[in-house]
């Protein structure tokens, strides 16, 4: 019988502390609700979470890597399910997108990523690529089923898709007072043959 344990090289540097972690993600939090992005610092964030700056910089090296872990539960959209008829998916669809982009910390975030893409890249990259595009994935496929009954006014997937979207970002993120009143409906209206 051999030590497994042994085979384990082992870790440099002190262990990550979890209490040190969570404290560092709620400050995050809390500022951005507080000041927004553009005012958040990291320097600010390691003073409110009682950590040393180099400790944040170690385990999140850019003010967007450490955002997007901080509101990872606020900013995540989800998977459009199949419910089985073209209006109840895209209904959901419409609807996921609506809840997520009208959550306080989530639009916040979420504008941040969008429109800091020249400064921060990485953020962009890592917002799309995580959050955007598996939805963007299963909302598409909801579509296609959609098309495949004939029930769609569009047979153009990513048109749809950005029409969505769009109109979502634009009455949830861009203007001030959402107005998300009866908007899953008139886009139903407008989608669906």
């Amino acid at each position: 019988m051999t030590d497994e344990s042994a085979d384990v090289p082992p870790r440099r540097g002190r262990p990550r502390s979890t209490k040190t972690r969570e404290a560092v993600l709620a400050a995050a939090r809390e500022l951005l609700l507080e000041s927004g992005y553009q005012r958040l610092t990291m320097e600010g964030v390691a003073s409110r979470a009682g950590a040393s700056k180099s400790t944040v910089y170690r385990w999140w090296p850019t003010k967007g890597v450490l955002v997007l872990d901080a509101a990872a539960d606020e900013i995540a959209i989800g998977s459009v399910p199949d419910r089985g008829t073209t209006e109840d998916d895209l209904r959901s669809a419409i609807e996921q997108l609506i809840e997520t982009f009208s959550r306080p910390l989530a639009s916040i975030v979420i504008f941040a990523a969008i429109t800091t893409v020249e400064a921060d890249p990485e953020m962009a990259a890592v917002f799309r690529e995580k959050y955007v595009y598996p939805w963007r994935l299963t909302a598409a496929q909801a579509i296609e089923r959609g098309i495949e009954r004939g029930d769609m006014a569009s047979d153009n997937t990513q048109f749809i898709l950005d029409v969505i979207v769009g109109t979502v970002f634009q009455r949830t993120l861009i203007i001030k007072e959402p107005m998300t009143e009866g908007l899953a409906d008139h886009l139903l209206g407008l989608l669906i043959s």
